[in-house]
């Protein structure tokens, strides 16, 4: 794209910028020669995405603080979600309720194309899994919305592997069942790269995964291996799994049961799209944490 001509269509909005994979979405945007604007809570995290054009404060919460924010806009990126609870506010409220929110907003002042980051079986996962039924729900919104929408379904981040690794440098790794189910996560760089150019190509829904399909035993191997400990692995049952999930979203709040709810739901499961990028997760251990 032709950086020095910024016209409508190249101007685009990021929203949930500040997390892991939104900054990400905002540097590839920029190289690409993209005017961004960005949303973010509250004035200080501004000062964290100085490359962006625009920074607006406001809270998806409070749909009124959206007024004008996609103005002038031709693409809104969302990877907007929850990953831990604050301030009482649940998933229905931000993965649905905010993105609902962006999404009128959108409507009203004409964007041309909303891309949205949910996650790979969604569908699948709705009926059983809170985290999922909110980020569905505003799925199907978007998808009677007028707004023509690109839905990116990846299967796991590299920063979702470093639970493994936090694992195995203390000694022991949970297994859930005997470790065969197979997934490909994908770092955050490589997931940003994949969004951008959907959007661009058109894509309506685009499931992407990482180069190297791994069983979870690999997976546990690849980290202790990082954290130079012979593997220790502890295998819990998949019905006992299941039944702790059950029991915790009886007895705990959201904040508490829906990420071990979401979490178990993932490892029950092959997590395997089309792979996309090239960096590797047995690098990534070896390397820095993300920032």
């Amino acid at each position: 794209m032709d950086g020095q001509k910024i016209g409508r269509s190249s101007r685009v909005l990021v929203a949930g910028a500040t997390g892991y994979l939104g900054s990400r979405i905002v540097t590839r945007l920029k190289e690409r020669g993209y005017w961004v604007r960005v949303l973010v809570r509250r004035p200080e995290q501004a000062a964290a995405l100085a490359e962006a054009d625009d920074a607006v404060v406001a809270r998806v919460t409070e749909p009124d603080s959206l007024a004008g924010i996609c103005d002038g806009v031709g693409t809104l990126y969302s990877s907007l979600g929850i990953t831990r609870q604050y301030d009482g506010v649940g998933y229905r409220q931000v993965d649905y309720g905010g993105n609902a929110a962006l999404l009128r907003e959108a409507e009203r002042a004409g964007v041309r194309r909303f891309a949205y980051v949910s996650v790979l079986h969604g569908p699948e996962m709705r009926g059983r899994v809170r985290l999922a039924a909110a980020k569905e729900q505003f799925v199907d919104e978007l998808r009677a919305s007028p707004i023509p929408s690109t839905i990116i379904r990846p299967t796991a981040y590299f920063s979702d592997m470093v639970a493994f690794l936090d694992m195995a440098r203390k000694g022991w790794v949970f297994v859930i069942g005997d470790g065969t189910r197979s997934m490909n996560p994908m770092s955050g760089e490589d997931l940003a790269v994949a969004c951008v150019e959907g959007v661009e190509s058109g894509a309506r829904e685009l499931e992407v995964g990482g180069p190297d399909v791994l069983s979870h035993n690999e997976i546990v191997r690849l980290a202790f291996d990082a954290a130079g400990r012979k593997p220790r692995m502890i295998r819990i049952p998949t019905w006992a799994a299941a039944g702790l999930g059950r029991a915790l979203a009886r007895t705990t709040p959201e904040r508490v049961y829906g990420p071990v709810q979401f979490f178990l739901a993932v490892m029950a499961r092959d997590m395997v799209a089309p792979a996309h990028g090239s960096d590797h997760l047995e690098s990534f251990f070896a390397g820095p944490r993300p920032s």
